[in-house]
């Protein structure tokens, strides 16, 4: 059996040898992202100590219950948001020919913060104005706060109001890959998981389409219920590949079974096999597991505990985990791709680029395969 380090080194010579030259298709959301620190002392107009932990943050707003409180936002950085811009700009990084449709811009007018992003896509399709979050930043995690209001529009009619049927058939034909996420916040995502499925079951030969649900817990039971069903259909004609983090198998697993069990290889196995798909993978902060019908891998990740940027991190790893897929790698493969490509973003701010990604298994490799600064 190989070791860790030579594990890291294959999917590196992999990832070196099989060119980037596949076509993929990613939606459908879209967000402006303001990153913002929290002030909890300021000592000078310059100078100040954040906020550091969420749970620091939970405890300064439960002691304003019944009184109030003034919490200064420090505006680090605004760049384009959502889930599948920062999915797909990751694969643009890595050399792929990435069609991205979804939520850009109204009325085809890309928003200035994706006309960089959308110059490196190889087309855009842009179906309403994009939402806005502040994603507030601490050293254990973020808190997400969504203005979601145009997306709504993000819908199979309207899509294919932009994109006729029989256009958006041969543009499918032409891709190897869907990545299809942020189900929770476009409540018409049905919509369109559905109607790719009817054209899907016509083109002659299977795709692999990647979902993430993206954090359910506001919707509810049956409405988790039903796009899992829809999930399982699917993979009737074509290879789906379910990704989820911690708390999101946790949610999946509790309506599938009542209960969601400790063991997080068995998690995902259980899912995948209860509604018949081609992968199940879970991915939490420090490691990732994939279940698939040849078995399960399970890898700790290159953890740091001072992560320069979390938002977005799960978003690569998503992306890390269909190059590898793209590149012809194995589920452990696909699962070392991941965890490398989030561990290079928590530390760099940005997406890696093919080159990047490979010297960071590298050196993951040389490190011996454990935690990493």
């Amino acid at each position: 059996m190989s070791s860790k380090p030579e594990k890291l080194i294959k999917a590196a010579q992999q990832l070196e040898s099989v060119p980037a030259n596949a076509g993929v298709l990613i939606g459908f959301d879209g967000f402006i992202d303001e990153i913002i620190r929290l002030v909890d002392t300021r000592t000078s107009p310059t100078d100040y100590t954040p906020i550091s932990t969420i749970t620091e943050f939970g405890q300064r707003i439960s002691a304003a219950a019944g009184l109030s409180c003034n919490i200064e936002m420090v505006p680090e950085q605004i760049k384009l948001g959502g889930n599948g811009p920062i999915m797909a700009n990751n694969l643009v990084e890595q050399g792929y020919a990435v069609t991205y449709c979804g939520a850009l811009g109204a009325e085809g007018n890309v928003n200035p913060v994706f006309s960089d992003f959308a110059d490196r896509c190889a087309e855009v399709i842009t179906l309403c104005d994009p939402g806005h979050t502040d994603a507030v930043e601490f050293d254990d995690g973020k808190v997400m706060l969504g203005k979601m209001n145009t997306l709504p529009s993000v819908n199979w009619d309207n899509l294919l109001a932009q994109v006729p049927a029989e256009t958006l058939k041969e543009k499918l034909k032409a891709v190897e890959l869907i990545g299809c996420v942020n189900w929770t916040m476009l409540t018409e995502m049905n919509t369109i998981l559905q109607g790719l499925g009817s054209i899907l079951k016509d083109l002659p030969t299977r795709k692999k389409l990647f979902i993430d649900l993206t954090d359910p817990r506001k919707r509810s039971r049956e409405d988790i219920a039903k796009v899992l069903s829809i999930l399982s259909d699917l993979n009737k004609v074509t290879d789906v590949v379910l990704g989820l983090n911690e708390n999101e198998s946790v949610q999946v697993a509790e309506v599938l079974f009542g209960h969601a069990g400790d063991d997080l290889t068995a998690r995902a196995q259980n899912i995948r096999t209860k509604l018949d798909l081609f992968q199940v993978v879970i991915h939490p902060t420090r490691s990732a597991a994939v279940a698939s019908a040849e078995g399960e891998w399970f890898i700790e990740g290159p953890y740091t505990p001072k992560p320069k940027l979390t938002t977005g991190a799960g978003d690569n790893f998503n992306a890390g985990y269909c190059n590898g897929l793209l590149s012809g790698l194995s589920p452990e493969g696909c699962l070392i791709t991941g965890v490398s490509s989030s561990g290079f973003y928590v530390r760099n701010c940005r997406s890696a680029t093919r080159a990047e990604q490979i010297n960071f298994l590298r050196a993951w490799s040389d490190a011996g395969g454990g935690d990493m600064p």
